[in-house]
């Protein structure tokens, strides 16, 4: 990789020179700090890239030293007058004498090492500081679903992302006095606790970078006066955004149901009434076919009775008085139409009981040429209604041409077949 390649990456994908003094504020009053009680003592940068954390420290009058591989960012560094060199930075320390350093800081390096390598990392620093010195590892944060599963690879020099409780296992496990977790860089929606986030933030608004801050064993007041910084609270984790986003949706869901709880109650109601309603007329109904029952029983006990059967005789006469009454009033057309409507009623009925007869009748009418006379006189005595259903033949002849060749070829042998047997040509 050209020693330009990662300088011009850095100036695209991780911020400018401006932006990363920005972020990196966060740390100087721990500096500031431990500066009182090691005034003479440096501060060793490693992995000091451009050097603006040096160039903040030079600010602010306390002396501090860069190391770095790249020599293309080491250039840039030497180039506003740092004091910075070329070195693998566990040479660096190794050249180092225990208890030489106020602190040691690495801004976005241990993600570029091998694992057993930030192991060393760690032990050496714990040597080389100064009692109560402090050792600070900043690395993006995997927390982040964005940063640990996509912009954590954007950086082919990176190789895993590291868990924030696994990085402050390291300084625990080898002896340091204290190790806190700083989040840092989230926006300031998503700091503001009584903000309604996204699931968009969720996802994309944990901090984006941590850093361990950890403590070596040192001076009583030394510890004393960096006590706020190690309990003050700083950045967000997904937990956190995931339980307010929770709350959030919660609360919008019993807003949504209390502002419809009077119209749901109402709908409530109405189903109720309408059930209650069902069930009356469900009772009713049972009712009425009860008593519908009880009726047909009577009546097929009327009708089944001796008296019923007894004044049949009488209940003819009657109605033959009541015919000759209307036909004196309403003449003899009348009469006789009347008697031959209810005649031939008699006649179909008798014929629908009795399929054979039917046939035999109808054979016996055509043959002796009475058929299409009765049947005019028929269709005379029912209503028009009842006309419409019977069939006319017509209604064929009109759709011939919907037919096919076959179909009109079969309709006409049978039209011929029924003209000769309304004839008596059989």
């Amino acid at each position: 990789m050209s020693n330009n390649f990662y300088r011009k990456f850095e100036d695209k994908h991780r911020g400018s020179t401006d932006e990363i003094r920005q972020r990196l504020l966060v740390y100087l009053p721990l500096m500031t700090s431990l500066n009182e009680f090691y005034p003479d003592s440096l501060v060793a940068d490693i992995g000091c890239g451009r050097g603006e954390w040096l160039k903040i420290l030079r600010d602010n009058e306390i002396q501090g030293i860069g190391v770095d591989l790249d020599e293309g960012m080491l250039a840039v560094a030497r180039k506003d007058g740092l004091n910075v060199e070329q070195d693998d930075c566990i040479n660096f320390l190794k050249r180092q004498t225990d208890d030489s350093l106020m602190a040691i800081t690495g801004f976005h390096i241990v993600e570029h090492l091998p694992f057993n390598i930030v192991h060393t990392l760690v032990s050496e620093a714990l040597r080389v500081l100064k009692p109560g010195g402090l050792l600070i590892l900043e690395t993006p944060n995997p927390e982040n679903v964005s940063v640990g599963s996509c912009s954590f690879y954007m950086d082919p020099t990176h190789h895993n992302p590291l868990p924030p409780e696994l990085l402050k296992f390291l300084p625990d496990y080898y002896g340091f006095k204290r190790t806190r977790i700083v989040r840092l860089q989230e926006s300031p929606r998503i700091r503001d606790e009584e903000t309604e986030i996204t699931l968009t933030e969720v996802l994309k608004g944990v901090s984006p970078d941590y850093s361990i801050v950890a403590q070596k064993a040192g001076q009583d007041n030394l510890h004393s006066q960096l006590n706020k910084f190690f309990a003050k609270k700083i950045g967000v984790t997904l937990d956190e955004l995931a339980e307010r986003y929770d709350a959030s949706l919660n609360l919008k869901i019993e807003r949504i149901f209390s502002g419809h709880s009077a119209q749901l109650e109402l709908i409530h109601e109405k189903i109720n009434s309408f059930s209650e309603v069902n069930r009356k007329l469900a009772d009713a109904n049972a009712e009425l076919e009860i008593n519908n029952n009880e009726l047909n029983q009577q009546l097929s006990a009327v009708y089944l009775s001796n008296s019923w059967r007894i004044t049949s005789p009488i209940r003819r006469v009657v109605d033959i008085l009541k015919r000759i009454n209307v036909a004196r009033k309403k003449g003899f057309k009348y009469f006789a139409s009347a008697l031959m409507k209810k005649t031939l009623n008699r006649l179909i009925i008798l014929m629908g009981r009795n399929p054979a007869y039917r046939t035999k009748i109808l054979m016996i009418m055509r043959k002796i040429g009475i058929y299409n006379t009765i049947r005019k006189i028929y269709l005379n005595t029912i209503s028009s209604e009842k006309k419409s259903l019977i069939y006319d033949c017509s209604i064929a002849e009109k759709n011939h041409n919907n037919m096919t060749s076959r179909a009109v070829g079969i309709f006409e042998e049978l039209k011929s077949h029924e003209d000769q047997v309304n004839k008596g040509d059989r």
